[in-house]
């Protein structure tokens, strides 16, 4: 696998691209979301940025001018470091990934919510209806509970199917969305391009004492 590493934001040699273009994978809106095995667990965020730090997962932390892709008011984000492509692994013959931070054009980079009071559901176009642990029923109305979820989050859901009921995060998602309290996203991932490596998740778990998992959202 080759990846043109793109990190200055110049362009690649005229040739090289015109040689390569049929192979290039180019990233899609999208982002990876790390996040713990429970849901509900709340590891310290400061630790976190720290062992990422450490392993060059993250490089320098980017102002307000620099990041576009909806950062809120807590949040903080980062440029990716030097040894992102050693955590998280890309597929394709060919990828390009943009880093260097453009007002004009999305960019990989990693951020950093604050910590949500409660599991907050994370979805998008490229998620599909959960299915029950018990019977593998669909939830096929659950766009139409999000604001429920919202302001009852422990409020348990029924399955159509068995009637078996669980809360919300309880659902298999797959990796097509999930709830979390501590997230970490990587965007500009387009959904199944690139995979967290067992040592990123070794990382996370060294630092947090807690597994983690990964998901897709695609806006």
């Amino acid at each position: 696998m080759t990846i043109d590493f793109d990190r200055d934001g110049g362009p690649l040699d005229d040739a090289m691209t015109s040689a390569r273009s049929g192979a290039m994978i180019a990233n899609h809106t999208g982002r990876l979301i790390l996040t713990t095995e429970d849901p509900s667990a709340s590891p310290d965020g400061e630790k976190l940025i720290a062992a990422m730090a450490r392993a060059d997962l993250i490089g320098a932390r980017l102002d307000e001018r620099s990041n576009r892709l909806g950062t809120g008011p807590r949040d903080c984000a980062y440029r990716i470091g030097d040894g992102f492509l050693s955590l998280v692994s890309f597929t394709g013959c060919a990828v390009r990934i943009a880093t260097a931070p453009d007002p004009l054009a999305p960019f990989c980079h990693l951020r950093f919510p604050p910590l949500a009071p409660h599991p907050q559901l994370y979805a998008g176009r490229n998620t599909r209806p959960p299915r029950c642990r018990d019977c593998r029923g669909r939830l096929e109305n659950w766009r139409e509970r999000t604001a429920q979820w919202a302001n009852q989050p422990d409020l348990c859901v029924p399955c159509p199917s068995c009637g078996a009921t669980r809360p919300p995060w309880q659902w298999d998602w797959k990796e097509q969305g999930g709830f979390g309290r501590r997230t970490i996203l990587i965007e500009e991932i387009f959904p199944g391009e690139a995979t967290p490596t067992d040592a990123l998740f070794d990382l996370l778990r060294a630092a947090s004492g807690i597994g983690w998992r990964h998901f897709y959202v695609r806006d």
